[in-house]
């Protein structure tokens, strides 16, 4: 299954440009420029990371992949809502921290269905941080020590009555 998005660009000479780009279940990225296609490697193990630049005569386009998600930024706006266009930097590595005290933690606190949450989880934290928002990673964090907390709770309730 292959999840995309499809674009056209005028450049300054009049010329339309087809720009698509799909994501890829198995296969990982492609970028279609036109009639020429691009496999693209994430710049992250972890979650699909592509910032793929194309240019026409007087456009300057970027291709942004962030996991399932893609967007089209022109000349240093993007297509989807306007907003301005930083390229895509690394993940902080305190968002690291918590991905491995999510996932690490979930399995000693609650097991492996507290690991599997802790890893859903981990993808919205480096989500959220790859679009600059520290709030959305915290809330997802402090949702996160919440479930585990139940869980450890029942796993030592569970233990008690034995």
């Amino acid at each position: 299954m292959a999840k995309g998005n499809s674009w056209t660009i005028s450049d300054s000479n009049g010329m339309n440009h087809s720009i698509s780009c799909k994501v890829k279940t198995f296969g990982g990225p492609e970028i279609s420029v036109d009639t020429n296609t691009y496999r693209v490697k994430s710049s992250n193990w972890f979650v699909n990371l592509v910032d793929y630049a194309v240019d026409f005569p007087g456009a300057n386009c970027h291709v942004v992949m962030i996991g399932g998600k893609s967007r089209l930024a022109v000349n240093g706006t993007y297509q989807d809502d306007g907003s301005r266009y930083e390229p895509v930097t690394s993940i902080p590595a305190w968002v690291w921290v918590l991905v491995a005290i999510s996932v690490i933690g979930g399995w000693f606190f609650g097991g492996l269905l507290c690991l599997v949450i802790g890893a859903a989880l981990s993808t919205v934290y480096i989500s959220a941080a790859l679009q600059k928002n520290t709030t959305k990673v915290i809330i997802a964090f402090v949702a996160f020590l919440v479930i585990a907390a139940v869980f450890f709770g029942l796993n030592m309730m569970l233990v008690g009555m034995v």
